[in-house]
């Protein structure tokens, strides 16, 4: 592999103190841009991965042939928790050891047998555990690309690009278990052959593309590094090795890591949450046609889609970012008011697709203001947990809304997805200043770009 290439593949851990790959390499203007254009063109190669995530997300599609209610539904919103919860501890470790290789197969390889396991359709415990599986996939691949993506110069507009293909993939999705299902007479289990096709082309690029892209404890150990100086403080080198061992926990004690971390499982929430329940809320409270709230689940989507190109392009030119992400975080409301009160079809159509379109550049802001409060060392640690933690969100959300469902009908969406998003807001102002040794150290004016100085 090229030498940008090799840089590329290091990039979220530009640790002074890592081993070999990492600790070897100092990033000036010059090496950082070399970075981000390797990080471009490995990243024109990765948008299968999120098509795929968001396109579990996107669609499940088997109520019915269950004869499940609200809340049985609903355990398979929460089934992934587990599979995310494992990622979140264990995507930094994965990282050191196996490296981006590892990553690549052991995340895309958990969505091709977990969809070409469902196409089986077995029992409904059994596929419960086979989404657990899918979950530990997204978990691994969604907090790991973003750990990656979000250290990068430019990272707004290429994080608003990879997430664009997240959005894709959940706008395609159920339009497509729509037509499979309502027009060509197949069961619901018939899309996941697609889904599982989908999945080994995932694999299949996503392994040539990082198949060099090794960990730096697999490089230490064949190159043999020198042990520590004998003469060295002890107790130096004890701390710097348990940051070396534990990035994850040391992440932990950041407050930055908390509140980015309940940000994304609030925000994932309220993304999953909507989309994974307005079909069944036109249908059963709107009696909207199944193929029409097909198609307003699909523009749901499709605006989030497109708000994550457009308002990622945007929000870095502008000086207050995180006030144009409070602006932002009420527009949702705004819209997401507008599509409970209206009763009209088309008005409803169009302020869920403004809601999708103002939720787009969320998650990646927030990733991105996550890498700028980090030193470097922890950005995989701590961008990889709150990731995954946040992906969780799409689960526990999703879950208590059919559960509330279940006593109190579908109308509750509206009521806890208008909480979540305040919640939302709370957690932003709550978020710290610029860490220090930056250039607007505790200035509420961050630069969108990680600080890699």
């Amino acid at each position: 592999m090229s030498t940008q290439q090799d840089l590329a593949s290091q990039a979220p851990l530009l640790s002074d103190s890592a081993y070999v790959s990492y600790g070897s390499y100092q990033a000036d203007g010059r090496d950082r841009d070399n970075v981000s254009e390797a990080g471009d063109s490995y990243s024109r190669q990765q948008p299968e991965s999120f098509i795929v995530v968001g396109a579990n997300d996107g669609a499940y599609g088997l109520g019915r042939y269950y004869d499940a209610d609200y809340t049985t539904v609903s355990v398979v919103f929460l089934s992934p928790f587990l599979g995310y919860a494992t990622a979140a501890m264990a995507n930094s470790w994965i990282h050191e050891r196996f490296g981006q290789r590892g990553i690549a197969l052991l995340g895309t390889g958990m969505h091709v047998i977990s969809y070409f396991a469902t196409t089986q359709h077995p029992p409904f415990p059994l596929l419960i555990t086979i989404f657990i599986l899918a979950g530990l996939g997204n978990g691994i691949v969604d907090a790991s690309w973003n750990a990656w993506i979000g250290a990068m110069h430019n990272s707004s507009q290429l994080m608003g690009i990879l997430h664009a293909f997240y959005g894709l993939g959940a706008a395609l999705a159920p339009l497509t278990a729509t037509y499979v299902i309502t027009q060509r007479g197949c069961i619901w289990y018939h899309f996941y052959y697609i889904m599982g096709i989908a999945a080994t082309i995932e694999f299949v690029t996503s392994v040539a593309a990082f198949w060099s892209a090794r960990g730096s404890l697999v490089e230490a150990s064949e190159l043999g590094v020198p042990g520590d100086n004998v003469q060295q403080d002890d107790r130096d080198s004890s701390r710097r090795n348990t940051t070396l061992k534990n990035p994850t926990l040391e992440s932990l004690g950041l407050v930055s890591t908390w509140i980015i971390s309940l940000f994304l499982l609030v925000y994932v929430g309220i993304e999953v949450t909507v989309g994974g329940w307005v079909f069944t809320f036109l249908v059963d409270l709107r009696n909207t046609p199944p193929s029409v709230a097909g198609v307003v689940t699909f523009m749901y989507w499709g605006g989030l889609t497109v708000g994550r190109v457009c308002l990622g392009f945007i929000t870095p030119y502008f000086k207050r970012q995180r006030l144009v992400i409070v602006v932002y975080l009420l527009a949702c409301v705004v819209c997401h008011i507008g599509f409970w009160l209206a009763t009209d079809l088309h008005l409803s159509m169009i302020a869920v697709t403004l809601l999708g379109f103002f939720l787009g550049p969320l998650y990646p802001e927030a990733v991105i203001a996550q890498a700028a409060l980090l030193p470097k060392h922890l950005h995989v640690a701590a961008v990889g947990f709150a990731c995954a933690l946040g992906s969780a969100g799409g689960c526990i959300f999703p879950f208590i809304t059919g559960a509330i469902a279940k006593a109190h009908g579908i109308k509750v969406l509206h009521p806890v997805v208008l909480a979540m998003l305040m919640l939302c807001l709370i957690l932003w102002f709550a978020l710290p200043g610029q860490r220090r040794g930056t250039k607007e150290a505790a200035s509420p004016a961050w630069s969108s770009s990680p600080t890699l100085s």
